[in-house]
């Protein structure tokens, strides 16, 4: 597998907590109406369906029933997010479907003018971008049961995902985002939102292991644009057959960085909810490894790496709960699943993590 040029770490401790969050984050728009959803879809792509409002970190997003066994998934942006990177989620798309047809990705539906998207004035200084794809069956992996098949088959889903990806480049693959791990030291602001002694110690020692291990060795490490959000409700499963996945969505973290992180991502998401949380983690890179192979250096980084995905799910949503109080349900919805994990993780023998994942590498 083929990667470009390695990049440097951007930022530092020292930069601000609102620019490390960015402003897709720090921006909470008035969600859309399913009318004007039905609207945009009818005029600029000749959609005529009933809409149906689904859940979204930042932006409007809809299901558009257009007839039985019809439907597809329209996306209105947050006003934060440059138009430029929701063009590249657009061309990224494409460009897998020309790659590696047969993975489960949503398709790419064009405007009426043939664009990957379109901005739409919604109301004077409120400009969104539109994207429209073809409507991906299945339930979220996170709704459960889960299944060693499944786990594994988002290992192999994830490598192959990222060698359908490894040519691909867009102007706009190194915009700033918070979900990117290589950022992680901007958050450290964050940690005062968290009263509890303890906890906040917790995070800053993950932190700390990640100013300490990773950022020095990010320059040498493999590069792409990766999907930088394998998991939660992103990977939808047959909910009569759950060892199948039937579909990988949402684009919305897309980035160029390191390939490390995209796996570190995916495999914090499939942490079991016990007293043994490794297992599902190991399963699921068992199968990435079967497909793909890290770097001995990506594999001695991959648990420091989780750990710091961990650090983010509760760093984030804190930050932008106190932000936007009336959403903190909602926002801070998995951070008792994350503090969980991070106890159990703890528990395990000084060692064990690495030495499991260094295991689930070797042929």
């Amino acid at each position: 597998m083929s990667h470009a040029a390695h990049d440097a770490p951007e930022g530092g401790p020292e930069t601000s907590l609102e620019t490390g969050l960015g402003a897709g984050l720090s921006v909470l728009a008035a969600p859309v109406e399913a009318a004007v959803a039905e609207r945009i879809a009818r005029d600029h792509y000749g959609l005529a369906g009933t809409a149906t409002a689904l859940l979204g970190e930042k932006d409007s997003n809809f299901r558009l029933e257009t007839g039985p066994g019809s439907a597809f998934f329209l996306k209105i942006l947050t006003p934060g997010e440059d138009p430029a990177v929701s063009r590249m989620h657009g061309e990224a798309l494409a460009h897998v479907a020309a790659r590696a047809g047969d993975l489960p990705l949503p398709r790419l539906v064009r405007a009426r003018d043939g664009a990957p998207d379109l901005r739409v004035t919604l109301a004077p200084g409120d400009t969104r971008t539109v994207r429209v794809t073809t409507f991906m069956p299945g339930r979220p992996h996170s709704a459960g049961p889960r299944t060693d098949g499944q786990r594994r088959g988002a290992g192999v889903l994830l490598a192959r995902l990222q060698r359908a990806l490894a040519d691909f480049t867009h102007p706009a693959q190194t915009h700033d985002i918070a979900w990117d791990l290589r950022h992680a030291g901007r958050l450290r602001g964050a940690l005062a939102l968290f009263p509890d002694d303890g906890r906040r110690a917790r995070l800053a020692r993950a932190l700390d292991a990640f100013t300490a291990r990773i950022a020095p060795a990010l320059p040498d490490l493999p590069h792409q644009v990766v999907h930088n959000d394998l998991g939660g409700g992103n990977i939808l499963i047959d909910p009569d057959n759950p060892d199948r996945i039937t579909g990988l969505i949402d684009f919305g973290d897309m980035v160029r960085t390191a390939r490390l992180f995209d796996v570190a991502i995916a495999a914090a998401y499939q942490l079991g909810p016990d007293a043994a949380p490794l297992g599902p983690v190991l399963t699921f890179l068992r199968g990435y490894a079967s497909v793909e192979a890290l770097s001995p250096a990506e594999i001695a980084l991959l648990p420091t790496a989780i750990e710091t995905r961990m650090a983010l799910r509760l760093l984030i949503p804190e930050w932008r709960a106190q932000r936007f109080p009336g959403r903190r349900d909602d926002l801070t919805r998995n951070a008792a699943a994350v503090w969980h994990q991070f106890a159990s993780l703890d528990a395990m023998a000084p060692g064990a993590i690495a030495a499991g994942v260094a295991a689930a590498f070797r042929p």
